[in-house]
């Protein structure tokens, strides 16, 4: 399977984070730029430990040392004794520590152990001998791919007192976690919590239950709790067996692997994925997860409407590839058979639970503006613009709620949307008293945000691309200051040098403003469709400099996105369903769990990046 991910030797930039991390007070991660002080659910702060590191936390995992790991595994499961020198692997991760060995065959794990020997080389050895004791019985198959942990690093913490601070999310897929309570030994690799999508919590909890306790009770008892790092390697077996290191269960992209080739495989791997999940019916999967090989039964008509309209996105950029219009026009039949009724002449889209949603009304609306099939929907199109028109009120605010009536938040993300809605339609018509009625909402909109009180990053996608739209149109100048103020203000939210570890690099989170809300790959994608307009805005009007800023920040989040597709071999290694999963988007770094705005909103932003960079936007060097 080809890679979009240039895999690299890792110096493992995550065992290098968790070294300054746990460095010792010198260590002040504000003024080194490689640590952060977050606040938010994702992790509480950052605890300062004193400890030794390995040598492998400062030197690179060698093509020879992936080579010798290979030999090891290869050799250990035909049964013969490890045809490499002793002492070749010492050092990797310290003497005596224990070695996690797990057999994966087709993503499914079948035996897994920990052992611990004097040297890396029969630690190895040890641990894939005893997984392969361990091994289901029913597994047939030959096994296909072993990962392994090294383990070094460990540190005690406790679970209500120092160290819980890394039992956070930012460290899953890091940091493993070992437990010892009356005489029962757990420990739990980073890249096995990954596979199952765990949280700290949930080991925890899944730990105490096996002692039959509470986690209340576990927490107050008498148990002995350290965490630890991991040198994590998979070892690929087949004609040609290699290993490849692993950075959280992964490998770190890196700015120069953005490229314009990069992206359009990435668009393409998005594409198939989203198009793969429409059904024969024309329901598309809402929310799939990887590690339970479960569909969701959880639903969202706002983004069900917005993954119509990425379809339909898709579909005009191939050239109004006809099949892909076909499946949107499915979708469409299918929504509105199921959600749609009407009501006193306005055109509903319902919720499960009975709500009406500005945003759901507006996008289903969009998506039939947007259909090859529109005349065949003309009717429910124009009831679902009625009701846009009966929501929006006379000093240019929207109702968000048709049900329940007495309901109007969420003014961050639906009025957006039905300008995005409006705006697609005054491109196509110049209706002046439907440009009044545009410009009458920014002005009530741009004094809302403005207020303090209101100001979130989520306003800003949305009314970013309805009001580029229409200055395209008017070149209406409050517009376009309006849309550089919302952007330059967004920027600050976007991740670098402040993010706890590099494969979290260039997504859009502040761990200082927590109330915006945790991290999430859907908020990337819908931040990068901003601002690329923006970008496109500021190419166009000769702002150089600004459009360098934008065009930075946008490169930096599809790196982000990159890093969370399911690309690739490695990124798969746990996958038993890889058709339901190659091409998706991750939540985050650490939750592998599938929705469908995950891949639509970044879809979206990647075909607009395809169509407004240049080869030049893509490949000019960056810092």
């Amino acid at each position: 399977m080809t890679s979009l991910k240039t895999r690299v030797r890792p110096v493992t930039a995550a065992a290098l984070a968790l070294m300054l991390i746990l460095a010792g007070p010198a260590y002040h991660p504000r003024a080194a730029g490689q640590g952060e002080i977050e606040t938010a659910s994702e992790t509480k702060g950052v605890l300062v430990l004193g400890l030794d590191m390995p040598a492998i936390s400062a030197n690179q995992l060698s093509q020879d040392q992936l080579s010798l790991l290979t030999t090891v595994v290869v050799d250990t499961l035909a049964g013969r004794p490890p045809q490499v020198p002793v002492d070749s692997l010492d050092g990797v991760a310290g003497l005596n520590n224990p070695v996690y060995a797990a057999l994966r065959v087709g993503g499914e794990m079948v035996g897994s152990d920990w052992a611990s020997e004097l040297g890396t080389r029969d630690a190895v050895a040890t641990a894939v001998a005893a997984a392969m004791e361990a091994r289901d019985a029913a597994a047939v198959q030959p096994v296909d791919t072993v990962e392994l942990c090294l383990s070094h690093s460990y540190q005690a913490i406790t679970l209500d007192g120092p160290g819980q601070e890394l039992l956070t999310n930012a460290h899953r897929g890091v940091l493993g976690i070992e437990f010892e309570y009356d005489g029962q030994n757990g420990r739990y690799s980073p890249t096995l919590m990954l596979a199952n999508n765990w949280s700290f919590d949930a080991v925890i909890e899944r730990f105490a239950n096996a002692n039959d306790l509470t986690v209340e009770e576990f927490e107050r008892s008498d148990v002995r709790v350290r965490v630890f790092g991991c040198v994590q390697v998979l070892v690929t077996l087949g004609d040609s067996s290699h290993a490849v290191a692993m950075e959280r269960g992964n490998t770190v992209v890196r700015m120069e692997d953005v490229t314009e080739e990069t992206v359009g495989e990435m668009r393409d791997l998005l594409g198939g994925w989203l198009t793969g999940q429409v059904h024969d019916d024309g329901r598309m999967t809402y929310k799939y997860w990887p590690s339970r090989r479960e569909e969701s039964d959880a639903n969202n008509m706002v983004r069900q409407w917005m993954a119509t309209i990425a379809l339909n996105r898709l579909a005009e950029q191939r050239g109004d590839d006809p099949a892909i219009y076909d499946l949107a026009a499915r979708t469409i039949r299918y929504n509105l058979d199921h959600f749609y009724e009407e009501e006193n002449g306005l055109g509903l889209i319902l919720e499960f639970d009975g709500e009406v949603k500005l945003g759901a009304v507006a996008l289903a609306a969009l998506a039939i503006v947007t259909s090859h099939d529109r005349e065949a929907f003309a009717s429910e199109e124009a009831a679902l613009r009625r009701t846009v028109d009966h929501l929006w009120q006379e000093d240019g605010s929207f109702r968000t709620f048709y049900r329940p009536a007495d309901r109007n938040d969420n003014q961050n993300f639906y009025p957006g949307e039905a300008l995005v809605f409006w705006a697609e339609l005054y491109a196509e018509s110049h209706d002046p008293a439907l440009l009044d009625r545009i410009m009458t909402s920014f002005r009530y909109y741009r004094g809302w945000h403005l207020d303090e009180a209101n100001r979130n990053p989520a306003f800003v996608p949305w009314h970013t691309q309805a009001y580029y739209l229409v200055w395209r149109e008017t070149k209406e100048p409050e517009l376009r200051a309006f849309i550089f103020e919302m952007n330059d203000w967004l920027l600050d939210m976007q991740q670098w040098e402040t993010a706890v570890y590099p494969d979290m690099r260039g997504r859009f989170y502040d761990p200082t403003r927590p109330h915006f809300g945790v991290p999430h790959a859907a908020s990337t994608g819908a931040y990068l469709e901003g601002l690329i307009d923006a970008f496109h805005l500021a190419t166009e009007t000769g702002d150089t400099g600004r459009a360098e800023d934008y065009r930075l920040a946008i490169r930096r989040g599809l790196r982000s996105v990159m890093q969370l597709q399911f690309a690739d071999d490695v990124d798969l290694y746990y996958v038993q369903e890889p058709d339901a999963v190659l091409g998706g988007v991750r939540e985050t770094v650490y939750d592998n769990e599938i929705r469908v705005d995950n891949v639509q909103h970044n879809l979206l932003a990647v075909l607009k990046a395809m169509e407004i960079f240049s080869s030049e936007d893509f490949t000019r060097p960056t810092d």
